[in-house]
C-alpha cells in the first residue's frame, strides 16, 4: 500500500503520521528529512540542496525527484507514507512516472482538512521547543508543564511566522497549489477527506477505516 499524506498547515498532519506509520507499519518519506539525511551524508547532491536551504529558496523539482525516486527504489517492497511529496500537479504527475517504473501506484491520497478559522485559531496556539525541535499547540496537544517541553524542560516559545496574517496567506497558497492536485486524483478515484475536528484520536479513527480496506 502506497499512501499519500496532505493537508493545510495546522492540521495535525505530522501527528497522525506518525499513528499511521506505527499501527500499519508504514515506511515514511517526508521530504524534509530525506534533504535533510543527503545533507548530512555530505554528496554532491546534498551540497547542493544545502546551498538553496541556506538561501532561503525551494530545491528544485528535478533534485527531489532524484531523491524520491531512490526512496522508491530502496523501499519498494513496503508499505510506504508520503508526507509532503507531491506538493502540485506536475510533481503528482512525475510521481505516477517513477511508482510505474517498478510496477507500483499510488492506492490513497488522503486530505486532512480544516476550516481557515479553525486552523488559525489551532496555528496561534502553537509552540515550539527550539532545543530539541517539538512542537506543541495548546489547544489539542499541550505540553505537560504550561510553556515547557515535555521533552526536554526547554521553555516553548511561538513560532514567527504564526500570526494570522502570515497563515492567510499561506492557506491561499495552499489552496492555489492544491487544488489540481485534488481534482487530479478524483479522477483517480483514490482521494479521500477527512475532517480533522476533534482529538487526535477521534480523528484517527475516521482515517483508519479507509486504510483497513487498503492494507496488503
Amino acid at each position: 500500500m502506497i499512501v499519500l499524506l496532505f493537508g493545510p498547515p495546522g492540521v495535525g498532519k505530522g501527528t497522525q503520521a506518525e499513528l499511521l506509520i506505527k499501527k500499519y507499519q508504514l515506511t515514511a518519506c517526508s521530504t524534509g528529512n530525506i534533504l535533510r539525511e543527503e545533507i548530512a551524508r555530505q554528496s554532491e547532491l546534498g551540497k547542493t540542496v544545502r546551498q538553496y536551504l541556506e538561501q532561503g529558496e525551494l530545491v528544485p523539482d528535478h533534485h527531489l525527484f532524484t531523491l524520491i525516486e531512490r526512496f522508491i527504489g530502496t523501499h519498494r517492497k513496503n508499505n510506504m507514507l508520503f508526507d509532503g511529496f507531491p506538493r502540485n500537479l506536475n510533481q503528482a504527475t512525475v510521481f505516477d512516472t517513477l511508482l510505474t517504473k517498478v510496477d507500483l501506484k499510488l492506492d490513497v491520497a488522503l486530505e486532512l482538512h480544516l476550516s481557515e478559522d479553525e486552523i488559525i485559531k489551532r496555528l496561534i496556539h502553537r509552540r515550539y521547543c527550539s532545543t530539541c525541535g517539538r512542537t506543541y499547540n495548546l489547544l489539542t496537544s499541550p505540553p505537560e508543564k504550561d510553556d515547557h517541553c515535555s521533552n526536554c524542560g526547554s521553555s516553548l516559545t511561538p513560532r514567527s511566522d504564526d500570526t494570522e496574517a502570515v497563515i492567510r496567506r499561506r492557506m491561499n497558497v495552499y489552496v492555489e497549489e492544491t487544488q489540481p492536485l485534488i481534482d487530479y486524483y478524483k479522477n483517480k478515484y483514490i482521494y479521500h477527506q477527512v475532517s480533522a475536528q476533534g482529538t487526535q484520536n477521534e480523528v484517527f479513527e475516521r482515517i483508519t477505516p479507509i486504510f483497513n480496506g487498503h492494507i496488503d
